[in-house]
């Protein structure tokens, strides 16, 4: 099958060509890494070129933000949007501050039912989900490596290619708050940033991804209104 190309230059012919069709991949990163930026531009360019549809589900950041934000950087939503549907969730995790613990269980199987409706109503390739722990705070799951292991496996069973965004804490490399996640998931995603003197260089490596032969190098990335790039010796 054809795989889903990452659109960094310099990247899918690292990788096999992409990123095997059906598999969940974890984007990581600390905040300010591009990894919402980078889950997006894919999903825009894959539905730009004709290849299918996407939905992108955010609870971090609100749809109007987004769209501006990816504007910037040569995204404009217009071009793609009846092809790329964007679901604001952010107000869940509002109204979550207010609710008992066992609602919180009935809002996650909400959200998984939200998911699957879409599938049925717009039958999406691909799926971004910002973020996993945004979810796990709407989750507040009980028992994590079984809770987790039954919604990857739901995402599964929707035949789709899911990219769910997991942000790392400072100084660790840890992929995923209970390192299920990282276990279950068919790929990794690493987007590391590091500080020489005043300047922020940023990093990519495709740390886990099965079925596909692929370098576990870290290298530099640059991004500007053309899309993201690796530079490579």
């Amino acid at each position: 099958m054809d795989k889903i190309k990452t659109y960094v230059e310099g990247l899918d012919g690292r990788m096999d060509g992409g990123i095997p069709p059906g598999h969940i991949v974890l984007v990581c990163g600390t905040s300010g890494s591009m990894k919402s930026t980078l889950v997006y531009s894919m999903l825009h360019k894959y539905v730009q070129e004709g290849l299918g549809t996407a939905l992108y589900i955010s609870l971090e950041q609100n749809k109007d933000s987004l769209i501006t934000h990816m504007a910037k950087l040569g995204m404009d939503i217009k071009e793609v949007e009846d092809k790329l549907t964007i679901m604001d969730m952010g107000w869940l995790r509002t109204e979550l501050r207010d609710v008992a613990e066992e609602d919180e269980l009935k809002w996650f199987d909400s959200l998984q039912t939200q998911i699957e409706n879409y599938k049925r109503n717009i039958d999406y390739d691909l799926l971004v989900l910002d973020s996993l722990e945004a979810v796990f705070t709407i989750a507040n799951l009980q028992n994590p490596r079984n809770d987790i292991f039954l919604f990857f496996e739901k995402l599964r069973d929707l035949g789709i290619t899911s990219f769910l965004i997991s942000e790392m804490p400072q100084n660790k490399r840890i992929f995923g708050s209970y390192g299920t996640e990282a276990f279950l998931a068919d790929g990794i995603i690493h987007m590391d940033m590091e500080r020489t003197g005043t300047s922020v260089g940023r990093f990519l490596s495709v740390v886990k991804m099965r079925e596909v032969k692929h370098a576990t190098d870290y290298f530099p990335l640059l991004v500007d209104k053309s899309g993201f790039k690796i530079v490579t010796k």
